[in-house]
Formats: C-alpha cells, structure tokens, sequence
C-alpha cells in the first residue's frame, strides 16, 4: 500500500469529491425529478398566478419592480431561483427544460398554487416556459416571451453581471449553475422542439430591437428571424418590437412586460 503523505492526502480530497458528487452522479442523464426547494417571492392575490423564469446566470432580482406592479395591480405572482442559485437547494440532475420545469411543478404544488398560470420567461427561461406551455397547455392562461431563446439557438459563452450604467448586461463571468444550464440548452431545445404541438395558448412575444453584446447586423437580423420563427410556432401569437431596448426588457422598458402581463392576466381595465 502506497503510504506516501502526499499520495494519502491526494486520494482523501479525490474521495471527499465523489462523495460530494453522488447525489448529483446518481441522476446524471436522467430526468427523474428530485426534490428541490427555491428561494421563492410571492405577492399579490387573483384567480391566476403570473411565474416568473428568468434567464441564464438571472435571480429573482431581475424581476422585482414587473413583479412588484402586477402584484399591487393585478393578480398574484411567483418569481423563484433555480436550483444552484442563491436561496435554493444545489442542482443535483441536468439542467434541461424538462428537470427545471418538473422542479417547479413540484415547488408550485408544495406551495398549493393551483393553475391557472401566466408563464412569462426571459432568454434562457423563455426557453423552458415554452416546455412549459407545450406539455401542459391545460394548465396554462398565457405565455409571455420576453426576448425568449429559441430551441435551436447557440447561446453566448458567459453568464450576466451588471454594467456600469445599470441598464442591459454584460457577459463577463459564469459560475457552475450557469454554465451546467449552458451546456444543458441543446438539450433542453430538443425537448422543446420534440413536444406536443403549441396550442392556442394566449401568447405575446416581445422582442427587443437594440444591439446586444455588440451584435453585427448579421447576428441581429438572424435573431429577429429566430423571434419571428417563435412567434409562428404559437397559433395566434402576438409580436411586439420593443423599441429603446436591449436585451432585458424587463429593466429598460418595464412597462411593456406589465402591459402584457396584465392582458394576458386579464387584468386590464
């Protein structure tokens, strides 16, 4: 037996990883959902609840002033972080659309918050609400897609943190969750792509129509045509160009997504 203290100390750190990796090795490549528990924000009261998903490397946070209106003005609502993010139990399985979205299933039925809901997504999130949507249309009001990643799109390498200025983001650092969910979204766009056909689910898409992360004219109009082949997958969906705005349309032109949460919800006067 190899006694050597630098060989003993190697093989317990090695030992303690796997032991740290089990939970999540024993469901690698499945989508066996596991019991997960978010941070989770609720506000407001109605007969629908609006579920906020947010994007790749988002929290909760990048919600707070739609939530905070709709809440006060609308109906109730349900913004949450992910498994891996901060509040939330770690990300044990893959994160494709179908292990997130049966993740929050379970939390909403934890929560007894029965449908029916309003999903609304943001880039990556609007990914997964499109599984949503699609596998349990019975379930869903409306959807709303704000600036939605589109099944079959190649994501940037990097995960968001605030600019300087405050408005939009940039791409500069991923932590583990992030880039698991990154590495996951080919996945997840297979799973979107080979669900049930979209029904006639009430559905608005907003699209932003600033340059993001210094797109080439190319890459922007490829990314309009993307929107518009998402809008076409939803029977009767509706398209809006969100003019002065970049990619988080939440935060430079908040007052679209309220507009289109409260329709959606049935909120409007």
């Amino acid at each position: 037996m190899n006694r050597d203290p630098v060989f003993l100390r190697c093989s317990v750190a090695v030992f303690r990883t796997l032991l740290l990796l089990l939970p999540w090795l024993a469901h690698a490549g499945t989508n066996e959902a596991v019991d997960v528990v978010h941070q989770v924000r609720e506000a407001g009261e109605g007969p629908v609840t609006v579920i906020f998903e947010s994007g790749l490397g988002d929290t909760l946070e990048v919600w707070r002033q739609v939530q905070h209106t709709i809440a006060t003005n609308c109906t109730r609502t349900l913004s949450y972080n992910r498994a891996g993010y901060p509040g939330s139990d770690p990300a044990r399985t893959t994160r494709d659309a179908a292990t997130i979205v049966g993740e929050l299933r379970a939390e909403l039925r934890r929560r007894g918050v029965p449908p029916p809901y309003v999903l609304v997504g943001h880039s990556l999130g609007g990914l997964y609400m499109q599984y949503f949507a699609r596998q349990y249309a019975d379930e869903v009001a409306g959807l709303l897609l704000v600036d939605s990643t589109h099944w079959n799109q190649r994501l940037l390498l990097g995960a968001p943190t605030e600019r300087a200025d405050g408005r939009g983001r940039v791409v500069l650092f991923m932590d583990y969750t992030a880039r698991r969910e990154l590495n996951d979204s080919t996945l997840a766009g297979q799973q979107v792509l080979t669900s049930p056909p979209a029904r006639h689910i009430p559905t608005i898409v907003l699209s932003s129509t600033g340059v993001f992360l210094g797109e080439t004219p190319a890459r922007r109009a490829e990314a309009a045509r993307l929107q518009e082949e998402i809008v076409g997958d939803f029977p009767g969906a509706e398209h809006v160009r969100v003019e002065r705005s970049g990619h988080y349309i939440q935060k430079d032109r908040p007052e679209v997504v309220v507009r289109a949460i409260r329709k959606l919800a049935g909120c409007e006067k």
